[in-house]
């Protein structure tokens, strides 16, 4: 075991830890009172992302709310290495907005399908145009929702109105955009940025306004309660459960052990699988770099940063971190096998992902393993005798081929009857769909 590998934990937990998070933005408010040009949110936006186009909508109540300004940047073509599947991303997020429109009341249009690669470029050639105008959110908005279908005006009216750059201006515009979210750490649109951290649609909404309600930011306008409706299911309070359903569907959930938002979802999903009696299957799969898909390290640092958050809102521990990359992938998935058939996969699986994510423990080390295996009541002496096997390789194949069968590419993943879900994050969704059979019974 290197230095190094014993040292990752301690240097895992300071990163994501939030004293170094409040000096951080303690330090961002000494220069945010001296230099108020500071206090501004930038959103990062890509008119043929459906995520961009809700967080619009929700930009005018934040505005109201918190005493920011808003600056909007263009980008259109994302960084490969850290969007490897733009098609899927894309065809997914369609399903995906329209379950997050009718949460937070909003529009996103019932058949819409993504605008064309060069309708996208002419309209942020348009509004590249006007970027320098006062109250451009406005113009935004409807050029964007122009674009998609969900505007009062055409698409093709706004363009004749607003007139646009050409190609060769645009370019060179988008290509700086792009180079400014990437040296400031990011590599997706509809993000928000502001005082050194990054904030994901309307998912992660949530969390500016949490860090903005102080005095001196907030105004006294709306619910702060309605930035958090995603984070409203039975799971954040038991009094709350619902009448069961009386028909439920087998659940499919897709994890990998170096994933952090598969921790997050694992002793969740079981447990609202457990209070609605839902059959669940784990189903592990291999993490991407072993697939081929190598995370840049922007992508990594955000992630970790990211799901500390979201922990924090699960009260759930997060970041003393020992990466299981290696020979430690090997062993637990050998190992879930021997779970399975002992038939406490799940228990397992919640055991090893706590220890990797919250605990530091070293899936590569027997007896860092031998704690994880016991405390989910399996026998050591019988589950060592699976290290060294790969019998298991073959499920994780056939659930690496499902996932991609059913359109999705990453983890954690959740197929419930017809529903498909991609995140951590997509809990409510799930149960929503559960609580559909309590009605019409299917």
């Amino acid at each position: 075991m290197t230095l190094t590998r014993m040292l990752m934990p301690f240097f895992a937990k300071m990163a994501t830890s939030p004293k170094t998070r409040n000096l951080r933005r303690g330090w961002f408010e000494v220069k945010r009172r001296l230099l108020p040009s500071l206090n501004t949110v930038i959103f990062y936006h890509r008119v043929n992302d459906p995520y961009s186009l809700l967080l619009l909508q929700a930009m005018p109540r934040f505005l109201e709310d918190f005493k920011v300004q808003l600056q909007i940047r263009f980008v259109l073509d994302l960084p490969e290495d850290a969007n490897p599947h733009p098609d899927l991303q894309a065809q997914y997020a369609l399903q995906d907005a329209k379950r997050l429109a009718k949460l937070h009341e909003l529009v996103f249009p019932a058949d819409a399908k993504t605008p064309s690669y060069d309708d996208a470029l002419k309209a942020t050639a348009i509004l590249l145009k006007h970027q320098n105008r006062p109250k451009l959110l406005h113009l935004v908005t409807e050029v964007t929702g122009a674009l998609w279908g969900c505007s009062t005006t055409t698409f093709q009216s706004a363009a004749k109105r607003y007139g646009s750059l050409k190609e060769a201006e645009v370019r060179p515009l988008l290509i700086q955009s792009s180079a400014e979210l990437m040296a400031r750490g990011h590599y997706n649109s509809a993000m928000l940025y502001y005082g050194g951290e990054w904030y994901w649609g309307l998912d992660r909404l949530a969390h500016l306004a949490d860090r903005l309600n102080k005095p001196g930011m907030r105004r006294a306008t709306g619910d702060l309660a309605d930035y958090q409706r995603q984070y409203r299911h039975v799971l954040q309070s038991y009094n709350t459960l619902r009448p069961r359903p009386k028909q439920v569907k087998t659940l499919d959930f897709y994890f990998s052990f170096r994933s952090p938002y598969s921790y997050l979802a694992a002793d969740r999903v079981f447990k609202l699988a457990d209070l609605y009696k839902i059959p669940v299957i784990p189903k592990p799969v291999m993490p991407m770099v072993n697939r081929g898909i190598a995370l840049p390290k922007s992508k990594r640092n955000y992630i970790l940063r990211d799901a500390k958050r979201e922990a924090e809102k699960y009260n759930l521990p997060f970041g003393k971190i020992c990466d299981p990359l290696g020979d430690g992938i090997q062993h637990a998935m050998a190992l879930f096998e021997f779970a399975q058939q002992k038939g406490l996969d799940k228990e397992y699986v919640v055991s090893v992902l706590s220890g990797i994510w919250s605990e530091g423990l070293d899936v590569s080390r027997k007896s860092h393993l031998r704690k994880m295996v016991e405390r989910a009541e399996l026998d050591w002496s019988e589950a060592e005798a699976y290290l060294g096997t790969d019998s298991w390789r073959r499920g994780a194949e056939r659930n690496r081929d499902e996932l991609g069968k059913l359109g999705l590419w990453g983890v954690p993943a959740f197929k419930y009857g017809s529903l498909l879900l991609w995140g951590q994050d997509r809990l409510w969704a799930l149960e929503k769909e559960v609580l559909a059979g309590t009605k019409n019974g299917n």
